[in-house]
């Protein structure tokens, strides 16, 4: 569990202060993006902690992409900023858990490390095998999307 929440914390402090060095937003980063909430749903309730990832149709330099919060919605991020490009993309979702492990009883004891396990069905997790597709338009999109049943697929 510990990975998983470091993981996510990365994730955040990435998307708060993004990866350009200058601070700024990029020249070539699109203007027309639009406001985008994405809520994802599995066995009829929201999923929090998932990571939600647009791959387009057509080619673009920057990912968009959002972590679901404790209502399953994910405001989507073009490289830290709000919005997402326009177009058609598919929608990838997953969530990595971590089971097992324990603390170190003493400082410098590592104790176990547990195993990571996906809770979204992998089809979900590659533009190839995902059914989900979403239209981002000029307009504010809001969109929800069901993964189904919970799995527990172990990650290699």
């Amino acid at each position: 569990m510990k990975k998983f929440a470091l993981y996510i914390s990365c994730l955040l402090v990435l998307a708060a202060f993004g990866c350009n060095k200058g601070g700024g937003r990029p020249a070539d980063l699109p203007e027309d993006m639009s406001p985008c909430a994405v809520t994802i749903i599995q066995d009829g309730q929201p999923l929090a902690g998932a990571t939600v990832i647009f791959e387009y149709d057509t080619p673009v330099k920057y990912t968009t992409s959002g972590v679901t919060d404790e209502k399953g919605v994910a405001t989507m991020l073009t490289y830290s900023f709000a919005g997402a490009q326009q177009g058609t993309a598919k929608v990838c979702v997953s969530k990595l858990v971590t089971e097992g492990g324990s603390e170190g009883e003493e400082y410098g004891d590592a104790g176990s490390v547990g195993q990571d396990f996906e809770t979204v069905d992998t089809k979900y997790k590659k533009k190839e095998t995902s059914d989900l597709t979403i239209t981002v338009g000029k307009e504010n999109v809001a969109e929800t999307f069901d993964v189904g049943a919970a799995v527990h697929v172990h990650e290699k």
